[in-house]
């Protein structure tokens, strides 16, 4: 059985156009399925423990942006029994860039229900203070989160959204946000055996896929099917520096210039001097000091082409 979790909002109506697309497919092709029409906040993470406590094995697919997928990944009691699939309809779309899932309906929903290909994929986790959240794609502390935070509150983002650009949102923020940022220093555990200290911090992330931000390749090596997360750290650099290589991001260069720190471990505890931004899959965290990130045991299984 199908099940369609659908979230009409995304990037200002293209969830439901895409869905509308979606569903004539569907009908045309008489499927049996169900679809749940997202009304606000809270909805996916309710129907995801829904449907994983009553309903398996199903196959579920979430027809939004990164943010309904974190939703989503948040209310499920369990991986056993579930198919996932994605539509993606997002303005940032780095959960579908970084498992190759195509942009076109007709494309997705062929793959989707004519599967040939699965993968069993990791599900993040981020800890701070009392909130526990799950990831698909990252999470971080620091510019990084400043950024997501300031680009989903922004106002601007729903006019590029109407002309198919709201991925630039991230870069304008990026650029912004620069000016008035002060670096901070951090402490981070690996492992529980590696520990490294930094003074002048910009960000650091733990990241499950190689993309961030609406396309920045944060960490090129980067795969959620590796059972581990890649920490991209940035540290050190004069300002105008960051401006220079924030561009070379996006094809994942920026790995080559000093200042630019890659690990690779199964948990990460990163401790800062200061109260600062976190995020995870672009959503907010809050502000905190400690923030952990670590790897669900439970693996999810996937539809990709």
């Amino acid at each position: 059985m199908y099940y369609f979790i659908v979230n009409p909002a995304s990037s200002c109506g293209k969830g439901m156009r895409l869905w509308e697309k979606a569903e004539a497919i569907l009908e045309k092709k008489e499927i049996e399925y169900e679809s749940f029409i997202l009304n606000g906040p809270g909805e996916a993470a309710g129907l995801a423990r829904f449907l994983s406590l009553n309903k398996t094995p199903c196959t579920i697919v979430i027809v939004g942006g990164d943010g309904t997928i974190n939703e989503f990944l948040g209310g499920l009691t369990t991986c056993e029994g579930i198919t996932f699939g994605y539509l993606p309809t997002g303005s940032g779309n780095d959960f579908a860039r970084g498992m190759h899932i195509p942009s076109n309906v007709e494309d997705v929903m062929e793959m989707i229900l004519s599967p040939e290909k699965f993968r069993n994929i990791n599900i993040g986790i981020a800890v701070s203070g009392d909130q526990k959240k799950a990831f698909a794609v990252s999470s971080g502390i620091g510019y990084d989160a400043a950024v997501c935070y300031a680009s989903y509150c922004s106002p601007l983002k729903k006019m590029l959204n109407k002309i198919h650009a709201g991925k630039l949102i991230y870069l304008i923020n990026a650029l912004r946000l620069l000016i008035s940022l002060k670096p901070f220093s951090v402490r981070l555990l690996m492992d529980d055996s590696q520990l490294l200290t930094f003074q002048r911090v910009y960000f650091t992330a733990a990241m499950n896929t190689k993309y961030e931000g609406g396309g920045f390749m944060f960490c090129p090596k980067a795969s959620p099917v590796d059972n581990y997360l890649d920490i991209i750290l940035v540290e050190g650099l004069p300002k105008w520096k960051v401006l220079a290589l924030l561009p070379t991001a996006f094809l994942g260069k920026h790995v080559n210039f000093n200042g630019i720190h890659i690990y690779r471990c199964k948990r990460a505890v990163i401790q800062s001097e200061t109260e600062t931004c976190v995020h995870v899959d672009g959503e907010h965290l809050g502000y905190c000091k400690k923030v952990s990130f670590s790897l669900m045991k439970e693996k999810l299984r996937m539809i990709v082409g």
